[in-house]
């Protein structure tokens, strides 16, 4: 009797154990199922995204051509302000050398009509006097 028990209890390991292995068995056959799946529709996402991305990666690449653009004409405007400062501070250099020139002339004038005017005035004194006496 004892051998007929362990005959059952070994029957009964083995059909858990055989039970076991194939659920076991089940089990990665569906997991391998569900992984392809997964990764079709990865795949499929990925297409997807390229396909959304591709037109803004364009519109980006072209936005930075234009920034490009834009930076390179706010350089050229840049030099060309330097440029019309420098011109314009020459300009303005020039006018004072020109303002001290008319300065000088101008004080150069009004000294030899101050001196033409006392002399005017002294031969008028002179004369005046002569015609007195």
């Amino acid at each position: 009797m004892a051998d007929q028990s362990w005959v059952v209890i070994l029957s009964v390991g083995f059909f858990i154990t055989a039970l076991g292995f194939s659920a076991a068995v089940f089990f990665l056959i569906y997991a391998s199922l569900e992984i392809r799946r997964a990764a079709a529709a990865f795949k499929e996402f990925t297409k997807n995204t390229e396909e959304r991305m591709e037109p803004v990666l364009k519109e980006a690449e072209q936005t930075l051509k234009s920034l490009r653009k834009v930076s390179d004409d706010v350089g050229t405007a840049t030099g060309n302000v330097r440029e019309l400062s420098d011109a314009a501070y020459e300009i303005v250099e020039n006018v004072k050398a020109l303002s001290g020139i008319v300065h000088g002339v101008r004080e150069g004038i009004s000294l030899r009509a101050f001196g033409i005017k006392a002399g005017v005035k002294a031969a008028l004194n002179v004369l005046l006097k002569e015609l007195r006496n």
